[in-house]
């Protein structure tokens, strides 16, 4: 008899008590082309570029230095930055820092050739958002605030206090990831209790809804363009 599917539960900090090197990484979860990871940033990386990814960088815990092209950031748990694709960067951590790492994992060669100019050295800066204060300005519940545009997707937050209304996207897996407090994820495949640090992948079909006693700032995620537009910075 088949294995009933039921929605799998992962603690991010679990996941980076296996991280023992610097600048390793364990995967967290898969939301279609979107790969969402942890990492351990400790040291000093070498100036790099990626010419087909953007990356978002949201600190969990610890303090990084994020140096690029376009100037540098300080990043602290709660604050997040996205470095676009093609511009020269590198993370530095003097203390063990653990940051979550979202970037677009579609093989570019599926996208036909339509694919996002790059970022041009010199010609930006970047932007760099804390997320509990964007909670803070959160007047109505249930509703996704955009925190930050990667490749085709947005992550967004939403605060979670009462019961939601029921969701169902057949278009993508959606990502549930309490970024603080405590809720409650129920669906088709059961109910899962969630407080931060922890994430469940809802699959595309998947009725669910959220809830929550107190108040809870949720993380999630969502398609805004399609893989074969043309995307212009």
């Amino acid at each position: 008899m088949a294995e009933k599917e039921t929605l799998k539960k992962v603690s991010y900090a679990e996941q980076a008590a296996r991280l023992t090197e610097p600048f390793t990484m364990v995967d967290l979860a898969q939301i279609d082309d979107l790969g969402l990871s942890i990492f351990l940033c400790e040291g000093t990386l070498p100036l790099h570029r990626h010419l087909d990814q953007d990356e978002l960088f949201l600190v969990h815990s610890g303090t990084i230095s994020l140096e690029s092209e376009w100037g540098g950031v300080i990043l602290r748990p709660g604050e997040l930055a996205v470095v676009p694709k093609g511009l020269g960067h590198r993370s530095s951590s003097l203390l063990r820092s653990l940051v979550l790492l979202l970037q677009p994992r579609l093989i570019v060669n599926r996208r036909n050739g339509h694919r996002r100019l790059f970022a041009v050295k010199h010609e930006g800066h970047l932007d760099k958002v804390n997320v509990p204060a964007m909670g803070r300005q959160i007047a109505f519940p249930f509703r996704p605030v955009v925190l930050a545009d990667v490749d085709t997707f947005a992550l967004n937050v939403l605060l979670c206090q009462g019961t939601g209304p029921w969701w169902c996207s057949d278009q993508q897996n959606s990502l549930v990831l309490c970024h603080d407090g405590v809720l409650t994820a129920d669906s088709e495949l059961g109910q899962v209790l969630l407080q931060s640090g922890e994430l469940v992948v809802v699959p595309k079909g998947i009725t669910y809804r959220l809830s929550s006693a107190g108040r809870a700032l949720v993380l999630t995620v969502q398609r805004h363009k399609k893989p074969n537009s043309s995307i212009s910075d």
